[in-house]
């Protein structure tokens, strides 16, 4: 009977264990105080640690001079916070969003779906059915091995091992978690088409960038605006104030 409490409680003792070390991701990165207590939950990703990645893959890709979106999902799924450059549109959106969902579902990097189509094309198709993108640019979001989060990138044509999507991703977890974030997955060739054919593919383009009669700083314009072919959207820089006077009280409040 003593031996049975004893064993009792040491299985007690590793359990709570379990739990403490479940909740060790360190508190600048997560939800914490009377936000997490709201929603139950000291171990997802905060607004200023997603806004934090997104900015840092946007200065990324600014620097190769091309436009991404990113998008950063807690660890249920639940948007926190998207990053939609100028001249991106819905396919880019849309892509970065399932990528982020395809590492979250598999726990692992979208590269790895990626890959595995590579190798054996039959499986993209499995894939799809589970509703998982075989594309690279999703990671996982991973802090004292508790996960956290996922991002998802999308918009940029990839030159490998230079740039990809994912790379912007990587760049952004390491500039804010630091080099603790792991690796990138392997690279494999892309898969070539037996069956692929030599008609020209059309190109569309706008004849002159689309104008529009708002206030240039508060719309997308110049070769950005004719990429989505209309004048009238909204601009990043436009955008992110708004995002920042809304949000303001929400940050100001003590945990």
């Amino acid at each position: 009977m003593n031996l049975r409490i004893v064993g009792l409680a040491i299985a007690g003792t590793i359990a709570f264990g379990s739990v403490l070390f479940a909740q060790e991701a360190p508190e600048q990165f997560v939800v914490s105080g009377k936000a997490a207590e709201q929603i139950q939950d000291f171990t997802t990703i905060n607004l200023a640690t997603a806004e934090r990645l997104a900015t840092a893959c946007e200065k990324a890709a600014a620097a190769e001079g091309v436009e991404i979106t990113m998008m950063v999902l807690d660890k249920e799924g639940n948007h926190v916070y998207m990053d939609r450059m100028d001249g991106q549109g819905y396919l880019n959106i849309i892509t970065a969003d399932m990528k982020a969902r395809t590492a979250l579902l598999g726990r692992e990097p979208s590269k790895i779906r990626m890959n595995g189509a590579i190798q054996d094309p039959s499986q993209e198709f499995a894939d799809i059915q589970l509703g998982l993108f075989a594309n690279s640019g999703g990671i996982p979001v991973i802090v004292n091995k508790q996960l956290i989060g996922v991002v998802g990138v999308g918009g940029s044509a990839p030159r490998v091992p230079v740039w990809s999507d994912e790379i912007c991703a990587h760049k952004a977890l390491v500039e804010v978690l630091g080099p603790a974030v792991a690796p990138l997955v392997q690279d494999l060739p892309p898969r070539q088409n037996p069956n692929r054919g030599n008609v020209a593919v059309p190109r569309f383009a706008a004849a002159a960038p689309p104008k529009s009669s708002l206030p240039k700083e508060f719309v997308v314009g110049g070769k950005d605006a004719g990429n989505v072919f209309d004048g009238n959207q909204i601009s990043l820089a436009s955008a992110k104030p708004i995002v920042l006077h809304c949000t303001m009280p929400v940050r100001e409040t003590p945990a």
